[in-house]
C-alpha cells in the first residue's frame, strides 16, 4: 500500500514537472529562456511556473498579473524580463545594463488580454493600476487601446503610454 502510494506521488510530480515550460517562443522565432534570471530585477523569468503569463487572484478577485517580455538584438541574443516594467527600466537606463538600445531589433510585452507576446511599440501600457506585478508596481499592456482605456478605468490606471512615452520616472517603484 505504501509503495502505491509513493509511486502516484512520484508519478504525480513528474506529471507537474513535465508540465512547466523551459522556454517560450517569440514572435520572431527566437525564444526566451523562462529559467532565465531578469537582468534588472533578479526574479525568474517565467516565475515559479515558468509561464509565459500568469494571473494572481485572491478571494475570486484578480490581483496580479505577471507577463514575460523580451529584447532581441541584432546577433540574435535574447534578454527576458520579469515584466514590462523591467524591460522598460533596461530601455531606458541602457548605461546601467551596458547595452546600446540601437542594437534592439525586436521588443515584446505580455498582452493582458490575450496572454501572447506581442511587439511592444504597438501596445498599450496602463500605468500605476491597482494590479500589481511580481515586484509591485508594473505597466500592464494590451494591444487593443480602447482594452488598455476601459482596464486603467476600472484599476484605477493613472495613464496610458506607449513605449516611446515611457521615461525613468515612470517606472521609478515609488507609489506616490
Amino acid at each position: 500500500m505504501k509503495a502505491k502510494i509513493l509511486l502516484i506521488l512520484v508519478i504525480s510530480l513528474v506529471s507537474l514537472t513535465a508540465t512547466a515550460q523551459e522556454t517560450l517562443l517569440l514572435p520572431n522565432g527566437a525564444a526566451v529562456d523562462l529559467q532565465a534570471r531578469c537582468p534588472v530585477c533578479g526574479m525568474t523569468v517565467g516565475g515559479d511556473l515558468r509561464a509565459g503569463a500568469t494571473y494572481g487572484y485572491k478571494a475570486s478577485h484578480l490581483e496580479g498579473f505577471a507577463g514575460v517580455a523580451a529584447a532581441v538584438f541584432k546577433d540574435g541574443k535574447v534578454v527576458a524580463f520579469e515584466g514590462a516594467r523591467c524591460l522598460f527600466i533596461y530601455n531606458t537606463i541602457p548605461k546601467r545594463f551596458g547595452i546600446d538600445v540601437g542594437n534592439i531589433t525586436h521588443r515584446y510585452v505580455t498582452d493582458f488580454k490575450s496572454g501572447k507576446l506581442v511587439n511592444a511599440s504597438d501596445a498599450y501600457l496602463v500605468m500605476g493600476s491597482d494590479l500589481k506585478g511580481p515586484m509591485g508596481i508594473d505597466l500592464i499592456p494590451f494591444l487593443d487601446k480602447k482594452e488598455a482605456d476601459k482596464f486603467s478605468e476600472e484599476r484605477h490606471g493613472k495613464r496610458v503610454v506607449q513605449l516611446d512615452t515611457v521615461g525613468a520616472k515612470d517606472v521609478d517603484r515609488t507609489e506616490k
